[in-house]
C-alpha cells in the first residue's frame, strides 16, 4: 500500500501557510487607525450626546470651550452636578434616586415625571462656583470661551431619567456664561433618542436601545443650530465608515485590554467621513451615545447609523466621530464595588481611581476626554 502519511516538512509547510492566511484575515477584520483628514476645519468642532453621552458633551465643551463652538445635549445633567460621587448623580442629578425612595416611603407625593418642576432641585450657583474654580486652577479652559458657544438642549416631556430641573439647571448655567442657548421640549416622548425614522421604536415608552420614531428629527434641528446652518433638507448618505481601535488613542503604557479596561473604552468605534471632504474643509463633529448603547454591537450601530447623523453629516460637510465605552462589572478592576455596569460614559468619576482629585473626570486630565480628543487631533492631522 502507499504511504498517506504527510512528511513532517510538507506539515510544517502547510502549518505555516495555514497560520500565515490565518494573521492576514484577522488583521484584514481587525480595526485600524482613524483616517487623517487633509481640509478640516478646526474652529468648527462640535459635540453632542444623549444621556451621560450629553453629561460628557458638556463637559467636552466645557473643559474645551477654547476649541469647541457647539454642544448638543439630548437629556443629560448639567456640569460636575454629580461632583465626582455616583450617589449624588443618582440622587440629585436624576429622576432614579432621592425622589422615588421618598415617594415609595410615602415621605413625599409620589410626582409624574411629565409634572412641571419633576426631579431633585439642582443649585446652579454651586456649579458655576466650582466651574470658576477648576478655571482658576487651569484645569479647563477660560470661561470666556463659554460665550461664544452655541448649544442645542432637548429633553422628553415625559422622560423618566432625567427631570425638569436638570433642564432648567442647563439654561441657567449657559446663559450665566453667556452662550447661545437654544432649548427644545417634546411632549409624549421618554428618554430616548427623537428621530423622524418609521422603522425605529415608540416614542413615549423606553424604547431598548434607545433610538425612538417620534416624528421629530432632533439631530437635525441641533446640528443646523450648533453649525448656524441655514435650513435645508438633508442628504443622501454619501461617504465611507470607518472601524477603528481605540486603544491608540489611550494615553496609557498599558497592554490595550487593560488600556481600555481601566477607564471603560470599547476596543471599536466608528468614523464617518462624507465624499465631499475632498473637494471642501470639513467640520468635525463628535456624537456621544448614552448608557447602554454602547455595550452590544448591534445597539451601538443603530445609534451611529440611525439616529440621523450620517444624513445631516452629508450635507453639512462633516465629519463625524462616535467613540464608544462599554461595561465595567463592579470589582472587574479591583476593589471597585460600583464600577459602570451600565456602559456610561463617566459623568460622576469612576475613572478617577488613584487620583486626588475628584473632579478629575470632568477636567482636561480625564481619560476618556484626553482619548476623544487625541481622536479629534489625529482626524484634522495634528
Amino acid at each position: 500500500m502507499r504511504n498517506r502519511n504527510v512528511p513532517q516538512s510538507a506539515l510544517r509547510l502547510i502549518l505555516l501557510v495555514c497560520s500565515l492566511v490565518a494573521a492576514r484575515i484577522e488583521a484584514l477584520a481587525a480595526p485600524g487607525e482613524l483616517p487623517v483628514i487633509q481640509r478640516i476645519d478646526k474652529s468648527s468642532i462640535t459635540v453632542s450626546g444623549l444621556s451621560s453621552g450629553a453629561a460628557m458633551a458638556v463637559q467636552i465643551g466645557t473643559v474645551h470651550s477654547r476649541i469647541v463652538r457647539g454642544v448638543g445635549i439630548l437629556a443629560g445633567p448639567p456640569y460636575l452636578c454629580a461632583e465626582g460621587s455616583v450617589t449624588r448623580a443618582y440622587n440629585t442629578c436624576l429622576l432614579l434616586g432621592r425622589g422615588r425612595f421618598e415617594s415609595w416611603f410615602g415621605l413625599a407625593p409620589r410626582r409624574s415625571p411629565c409634572d412641571a418642576g419633576a426631579g431633585p432641585d439642582i443649585e446652579v450657583r454651586d456649579l458655576v462656583e466650582d466651574t470658576l474654580a477648576l478655571a482658576r486652577k487651569d484645569s479647563i479652559d477660560p470661561v470666556e470661551g463659554l460665550r461664544s458657544q452655541r448649544v442645542w438642549e432637548y429633553r422628553g416631556r415625559c422622560d423618566t431619567v432625567v427631570g425638569q430641573n436638570a433642564s432648567r439647571a442647563q439654561a441657567e448655567f449657559y446663559r450665566h456664561f453667556g452662550a447661545q442657548f437654544v432649548s427644545r421640549t417634546l411632549d409624549n416622548a421618554g428618554h430616548t433618542m427623537p428621530t423622524d425614522r418609521p422603522d425605529q421604536g415608540a416614542c413615549d415608552v423606553e424604547d431598548k436601545d434607545y433610538v425612538s420614531s417620534c416624528g421629530f428629527d432632533a439631530v437635525g434641528e441641533m446640528l443646523r443650530h450648533l453649525t448656524a446652518a441655514p435650513a435645508g433638507a438633508r442628504g443622501a448618505v454619501m461617504g465611507r465608515w470607518t472601524t477603528f481601535n481605540q486603544a491608540r488613542y489611550v494615553d496609557s503604557t498599558l497592554p490595550e485590554r487593560e488600556r481600555l479596561g481601566e477607564i471603560g473604552m470599547a476596543r471599536e468605534a466608528e468614523v464617518f467621513v462624507p465624499d465631499s471632504c475632498g473637494q471642501r474643509a470639513c467640520k468635525i463633529h463628535v456624537a456621544l451615545h448614552g448608557c447602554l448603547q454602547g455595550i452590544d454591537d448591534a445597539v451601538y450601530r443603530n445609534f451611529v447609523r440611525h439616529a440621523g447623523y450620517a444624513e445631516w453629516a452629508s450635507t453639512l460637510d462633516m465629519v463625524v466621530l462616535f467613540p464608544r465605552v462599554t461595561a465595567l462589572r463592579p470589582f472587574e478592576r479591583g476593589f471597585d464595588p460600583v464600577g459602570n455596569p451600565q456602559g456610561c460614559w463617566d459623568w460622576w468619576g469612576y475613572t478617577n481611581r488613584g487620583v486626588g482629585s475628584f473632579r478629575r473626570y470632568a477636567t482636561r486630565d480625564a481619560p476618556q476626554i484626553k482619548a476623544i480628543m487625541n481622536m479629534v487631533r489625529v482626524l484634522g492631522g495634528t
